[in-house]
């Protein structure tokens, strides 16, 4: 289903900084529900408009391959990644990593999230992929690792689906982290350089 919209995507890159905004979909705005929009072009959209760069994955397969070519692209020898699932990934593609985000030599992280937020393009993380550390604490680049299933509409259903889904072990240090031309703010809160690796699930 992702694939649909990768035209979509297109489009919107080969808009002129100048009108991004325009680009931007707004879940509350009234001709949305007229418009037919489904949240999986909502979240492409604003991520992309936002300044994400989104790679579609239809296997663990092209994960890798994605994930190699942007560790070349970044010019980067490490990555940090304290989450035990993704170093496995890591370890099969031969890319060396570190668990600890607090050393500056390092400056791009891999991390899994809980949620794709659709109505601003945003990624929710917790506690939980960043194993206790603030968010503060590692460097301003990003890979995500993501399954179409973990988008939801906004903040609010995201916190409501975690509240059911992790009862027993709700995450905390909860946050948002966003593409760094977020709606033309550079210095918004959060604001990162994101590789969104959407893997098929």
């Amino acid at each position: 289903m992702w694939k649909a919209i990768k035209n979509l995507l297109k489009k919107a890159t080969e808009k002129s900084a100048e009108n991004s905004d325009d680009n931007h979909i707004d879940l509350f705005h009234p001709n949305y529900a007229d418009q037919k929009i489904s949240m999986d072009e909502v979240f492409a959209t604003n991520f992309n408009v936002g300044g994400g760069h989104f790679l579609f994955c239809d296997n663990i397969e092209e994960a890798s391959k994605n994930l190699k070519e942007i560790v070349n692209y970044e010019n980067v020898t490490e990555l940090i990644c304290p989450d035990p699932r993704l170093q496995q990934i890591l370890n099969s593609v031969n890319i060396p990593f570190v668990k600890n985000p607090c050393d500056s030599r390092y400056t791009l992280s891999f991390l899994s999230c809980e949620f794709l937020i659709a109505f601003d393009g945003s990624i929710m993380l917790s506690a939980h992929q960043t194993y206790g550390r603030n968010i503060a604490d590692f460097p301003s680049n990003f890979i995500i690792y993501a399954r179409p299933s973990q988008l939801v509409e906004n903040v609010s259903v995201a916190l409501q689906k975690l509240r059911t889904l992790k009862k027993d072990n709700l995450p905390s240090k909860i946050t948002s982290i966003r593409g760094k031309n977020m709606h033309k703010f550079p210095n918004v809160d959060n604001a990162k350089n994101i590789y969104l690796l959407l893997v098929e699930d």
